[in-house]
């Protein structure tokens, strides 16, 4: 039986945060210290890479989502779970600038999954991370 995602939580309301989805721990990791050092808050999620199922899909929602000011979107596209994902947040949350580490050539190939998104070439570059992360929250660099 598959489980449903824990959504993840910020630990306190102040500040910009920042929602990251990565299947990866190490990457979520890497991608909160940079973000975090930059005086972002930061929430992970692993996404249903797993074998989890999003509470977004699943219809009970996400309080990682709704609580963000930018989610930071690195789940592989070519996943048909994360993709849905993917959609399933553009839908719930038109207003919420979405962040998405994304090949080139996935872009090309599915350019509706991505209007309205701040694309990042993989691999993504801490400078271009912060960059996008400053220009979706209108926040200076350093200065969320």
């Amino acid at each position: 039986m598959k489980h449903k995602i824990e959504p993840p939580r910020f630990d306190t309301p102040a500040g910009k945060r920042v929602l990251i989805e990565a299947g990866d721990w190490a990457q979520q990791e890497s991608l909160s210290r940079i973000l975090e050092k930059a005086g972002y808050q930061t929430a992970c999620c692993d996404g249903p890479e797993d074998g989890a199922r999003c509470g977004l899909v699943a219809g009970s929602g996400c309080s990682g989502c709704s609580d963000a000011d930018v989610v930071v979107h690195t789940l592989r596209h070519s996943d048909p779970r994360n993709r849905e994902v993917l959609l399933e947040i553009r839908k719930r949350f038109p207003d919420l600038p979405l962040i998405v580490e994304v090949p080139g050539p996935r872009v090309e190939r599915y350019p509706d999954d991505f209007a309205g998104c701040i694309v990042i070439p993989q691999p993504m570059t801490t400078s271009r991370l912060l960059a996008a992360v400053s220009e979706a929250t209108g926040s200076s660099v350093g200065e969320p």
